[in-house]
């Protein structure tokens, strides 16, 4: 996974090349020389974005975990995949699902003898250390949401009670809606 990070690292360092030619360049084409401008860069911003798209997939491939942790994120992106819902539990779904569903399809060779060497063989002891890990995982998050939770808590009093102090200074409050005036 180290080869992702540093194509990662390379990748957004081009990225911020780009962005500088795309702000130099004309903001609305002219004549066709600007015109072709504008056409090459779109085209080199899409061609790198695929790309990046491309390379992620097939770390995927090679070892998915690492890609969606994505370790070399830095806070504000770890903060959004939070936000967004991925959290180290969703690994221990995803590790769930995917042996139980290869314990399934595998279940005649299981009970021949037959070994695949898949998560759909996990033995006991192993589910059971899993389960414990999940365990603590699950303690961990819990945590974090609880703190994540105060925090928003005292914003939400901060933010209240400085519009409170503005709706007092300004004396009124103008509710816009949808409707035409």
């Amino acid at each position: 996974m180290a080869s992702f990070q540093k194509f990662h690292e390379e990748w957004h360092e081009l990225l911020r090349e780009l962005v500088q030619q795309l702000n130099k360049a004309p903001k609305r084409a002219t004549d066709q020389g600007q015109y072709e401008l504008h056409t090459k860069l779109i085209q080199k911003v899409t061609s790198h974005i695929n790309e990046y798209y491309r390379v992620k997939s097939m770390a995927a491939k090679n070892d998915i975990l690492s890609v969606y942790t994505a370790p070399w994120s830095n806070s504000l992106e770890r903060s959004l995949h939070w936000i967004a819902g991925w959290r180290p539990t969703t690994a221990f779904h995803i590790i769930y699902t995917e042996s139980g569903i290869l314990f399934e399809s595998h279940i005649a060779d299981i009970l021949s003898g037959y070994r695949n060497g898949d998560l759909g063989e996990l033995s006991p002891i192993q589910l059971t250390r899993f389960s414990k890990l999940q365990c603590e995982v699950i303690q961990q998050e819990n945590a974090i949401t609880e703190e994540l939770s105060d925090w928003q808590a005292s914003s939400l009093k901060l933010f209240s009670s400085s519009f409170i102090n503005f709706v007092s200074i300004h004396g009124r409050v103008v509710i816009l809606t949808n409707s035409r005036f």
